[in-house]
């Protein structure tokens, strides 16, 4: 059975660093995302017409060069699905509901 793993607040902000850098225009694919997507489009937490048109909101990486961040669009505005990805073992360590609206209070 293919699983995906949710992270919780803390452990998302421990793959952060100091700083994270934007690096969408020109980032490196360390590993493949699609299969784990595609589960998460059939759990209905990421966005059909994103994962159909292979759409990517942003793509960061922290400071240590030690995870890299990928955020995927939700049906619901200001909310993404980050995929966190291992740089040194080039491996899904698992994802995290960003919901922008609970965490700066936005509408």
């Amino acid at each position: 059975m293919d699983m995906i793993r949710e992270i919780n607040k803390e452990q998302y902000l421990q793959t952060m660093g100091k700083h994270m850098k934007n690096v969408t225009d020109n980032a490196e694919v360390i590993a493949d995302i699609r299969g784990y997507a595609k589960i998460l489009l059939e759990r209905k937490l990421i966005s059909e017409y994103g994962y159909n048109n292979h759409l990517i909101e942003a793509v960061y990486i922290n400071d240590d060069n030690t995870y890299q961040h990928i955020l995927l669009f939700t049906d619901k505005k200001n909310c993404y699905v980050v995929i966190i990805v291992d740089v040194r073992h080039r491996m899904i360590l698992g994802h995290y509901l960003l919901d922008l609206n609970r965490e700066y209070d936005i509408n």
